[in-house]
């Protein structure tokens, strides 16, 4: 579905569930193209006919429809491209033997993916770079490299219109995600505050079908607030008895109930950033039966 934001940009939301991914669209003497995940609504864009597709990431339900736009140069940032050749970066489960025990990840009853469908190579054409201005005519935007959720995430302001096109500072119920091994919370926390400093009036994301101009500020500080709200559980819950990052998980910090594997694995993920990061700020210690306890003072 293509719903207008101005009279050159469109948001092209999907119908098509959890694996997809909603796209930015901006016609002008430019056809531009943020994404590509929106299953059968990217054919609304008339995806061959597109000028230039910049990917916000590497994971899959963003970049899964990039071969239809066969005309446009690919664009990403430098450090998602050495990222996009193996299946379990795509799916955002790598370091799943570690957490998980086993390396059997990729059950399409998990995910509804085929394995086929990102194990493959992939065409990226030009980097992009923080702070590139893109003119596409009347319509110009800019780069905001935004690391936390991939180590090379980006977002996307378009100054005139006072909009920011968030890619996966999602803005979801269950979000913020951050399970990716190569990425840090106080890289995330400071990408949402770079989002917050720009005052924007108007917020789009990869996974809400609307768009947000209802106090958007207070949307990103309550989404920003949520990774430090875990991080306090996760405290409260070490001070009452200590205990290995599975047995955290049992906690449900980040989501209430695990559907699924990849569910209990995202879980897991996300704890061992926090307790890293607890660990780096001496908050927390881990002892030699692999369980984490509250840093004793001195």
């Amino acid at each position: 579905m293509l719903k207008n934001i101005s009279k050159k940009i469109k948001m092209v939301f999907t119908e098509d569930g959890f694996t997809y991914g909603n796209c930015l669209l901006v016609e002008d003497d430019v056809r531009l193209l943020i994404d590509s995940g929106a299953g059968q609504a990217l054919a609304e864009a008339r995806p061959e006919g597109v000028d230039f597709l910049i990917n916000s990431h590497h994971h899959y339900d963003h970049i899964r429809g990039n071969d239809s736009c066969t005309q446009a140069k690919v664009l990403l940032h430098p450090l998602e491209q050495k990222l996009l050749q193996a299946p379990q970066n795509l799916t955002a489960s790598a370091g799943w033997e570690e957490l998980m025990g086993y390396n059997n990840y990729f059950d399409p009853r998990n995910i509804g993916i085929r394995l086929e469908q990102t194990n493959r190579s992939w065409r990226i054409d030009e980097e992009i770079y923080d702070g590139q201005i893109i003119d596409c005519g009347q319509t110009k935007l800019i780069v905001l490299h935004t690391p936390g959720h991939s180590p090379g995430h980006c977002c996307f302001y378009f100054p005139d219109e006072e909009l920011v096109f968030l890619g996966d500072i999602c803005l979801t119920k269950v979000g913020p995600w951050y399970g990716d091994p190569q990425t840090n919370i106080d890289d995330f926390l400071k990408s949402i505050d770079r989002i917050i400093e720009l005052h924007p009036k108007k917020l789009v994301t990869g996974h809400i079908n609307t768009i947000i101009s209802d106090n958007p500020q207070s949307t990103l500080i309550e989404y920003r607030d949520r990774i430090l709200m875990r991080e306090q559980q996760i405290l409260q819950h070490l001070q009452k008895v200590p205990c290995t990052i599975h047995q955290l998980a049992e906690q449900h910090i980040i989501y209430r109930k695990h559907h699924t594997s990849f569910v209990l694995f995202w879980e897991k993920a996300m704890l061992k950033n926090h307790l890293q990061r607890l660990l780096n700020l001496e908050l927390i210690e881990l002892v030699e039966d692999g369980r984490y306890r509250i840093r004793k003072a001195g």
